[in-house]
């Protein structure tokens, strides 16, 4: 039988929506500390420190979801992570290309300033990226990136990765890097 707990009221605003993006690939992630009260509370353990992506996107344009699912061999989370980064242009086209279809786990800030942690090095999250450009010059020219994934459980809060919020992003520029080596 299981104890008598309750989930307490929430002491803060409930705030939608994502405000910042740090990805790793999955082959530079030695592991890290397993969740305790689903809290990660370390870094993680890396092959080298400077192998990451600080993605920024468009305001209001990103969100994270964990669907619940179960089968023969136990319950599992599908997650889909979205996402659009300002139009397609060709100082961003090597990066992207660079990013397309590889396999990450992903640190995001939600809107409340709270950080976790989507993908392990077993369990990564693939990313896809589009492009759309709108029919009439009102609408986004943007390119839509999905990371997609099956994890065995729910994404633990991130305690160690501080994220830069959305009012803190910068343009693309020519000299922008994505900071794989």
């Amino acid at each position: 039988m299981l104890p008598v707990i309750s989930i307490p009221p929430s002491e803060c605003f409930n705030i939608g929506g994502l405000r910042g993006l740090r990805v790793w690939p999955a082959g530079n992630v030695r592991g890290y500390a397993e969740p305790v009260a689903s809290v990660v509370a370390t870094e993680l353990d890396l092959f080298d420190p400077a192998n990451f992506a600080d993605i920024y996107f468009l305001d209001e344009s990103a969100s994270y979801d964990e669907d619940p699912e179960q089968n023969e061999q136990g319950d599992f989370y599908k997650v889909k992570l979205q996402l659009l980064v300002a139009g397609d242009a060709p100082d961003v086209s090597e990066a992207v290309a660079r990013l397309t279809g590889g396999r990450y786990l992903a640190a995001f800030l939600d809107g409340n300033g709270r950080t976790k942690l989507a993908g392990t090095p077993e369990w990564p999250l693939k990313l896809l990226i589009g492009t759309e450009t709108g029919r009439k010059p009102t609408d986004r020219n943007a390119l839509p990136f999905t990371f997609t994934g099956v994890l065995p459980a729910r994404a633990p809060f991130f305690l160690e990765q501080e994220l830069l919020p959305a009012d803190a992003r910068r343009a693309w520029s020519a000299g922008f890097s994505f900071g794989f080596s």
